[in-house]
């Protein structure tokens, strides 16, 4: 268990079950002790080898990668409707967040398919650590309130927190506007969220963002969302094509990367013991 007082770091790859470059990314950062948890999708051709990759590191704290975008739905297309397209997938990204935005979305609906998405992970002998979401949907309230129900269901403690704290911080961003009013209610997540996509090489230059993730009892979950390139089976069109996946590799098995955690303090934990240095 980690000293309560020390800042701590879960460093979560996104994706486990995207293609075969980003199961074989994730399974390798973990044995090299750069990733402590992983957020499985699993609704696409490769979820069974992510779940297999799961199985196989038992140490590797495991999340649900909630998706209502990509692919098809666990549920029979004709018990979501209002979650797919003519052809029975998944709206793409922009177009859920406008649907969701203008009430074209029935939540029973999203509530349904993500329960057949837990159940799937549980189903394949997973212990289910936390929950978040693909293109980080639950940043809609709706989602949000889902989500923490679901968690209490399903007895999982903690949660991705949707608030990012962005390279343009100090700035109240449109999330914190959806979200103002909310709680995180029952379940636990981090104090603050970064996105490896987002910082790049800042992470490791800005010392505004050291001192801050350093302050005793701080715990900050740092999303990647790493693969290996070429992977010609990556589900497209995908925001982070394998070039951009395979730099995030290259960044965090680097020696920069190593010395920025050691120089800042941190200790690596993963969603399986925040509760006790977060709760």
């Amino acid at each position: 268990m980690a000293n309560p007082a020390r800042p701590a770091l879960i460093i979560n790859a996104d994706d486990l079950g995207y293609s075969p470059g980003v199961n074989t990314a994730i399974a390798d950062l973990y044995q090299a002790g750069l990733v402590t948890s992983t957020s499985l999708i699993v609704n696409l051709p490769h979820s069974e080898a992510g779940a297999a990759i799961a199985r196989r590191l038992p140490g590797l704290s495991v999340g649900v990668h909630l998706n209502l975008s990509k692919g098809e739905p666990l549920l029979p297309a004709a018990q979501v409707p209002s979650l797919v397209d003519e052809a029975g997938r998944f709206w793409e990204t922009a177009a859920l967040y406008r649907h969701a935005l203008t009430g074209q979305i029935n939540w029973y609906e999203a509530a349904a398919e993500m329960e057949a998405q837990i159940e799937w992970a549980l189903g394949r002998g997973l212990h289910v650590d936390n929950l978040d979401s693909h293109v980080h949907f639950h940043v809609l309230p709706a989602a949000r309130r889902l989500i923490t129900d679901l968690g209490q269901r399903y007895h999982v403690h903690a949660w991705r927190s949707p608030k990012v704290l962005s390279t343009l911080t100090p700035r109240m961003t449109w999330t914190d506007l959806l979200n103002r009013r909310d709680s995180d209610g029952p379940m636990v997540a981090p104090h603050y969220l970064l996105s490896l996509h987002q910082w790049g090489e800042r992470l490791l230059e800005d010392q505004r963002l050291r001192s801050l993730l350093a302050k005793p009892g701080t715990v900050t979950e740092l999303v990647a969302h790493p693969g290996y390139a070429p992977d010609p089976d990556l589900p497209l069109p995908d925001q982070l094509p394998p070039e951009r996946r395979q730099a995030e590799v290259d960044m965090l098995s680097s020696s920069a990367f190593r010395g920025w955690l050691d120089d800042a303090g941190l200790a690596l934990i993963s969603f399986a013991s925040l509760h006790y240095v977060a709760a």
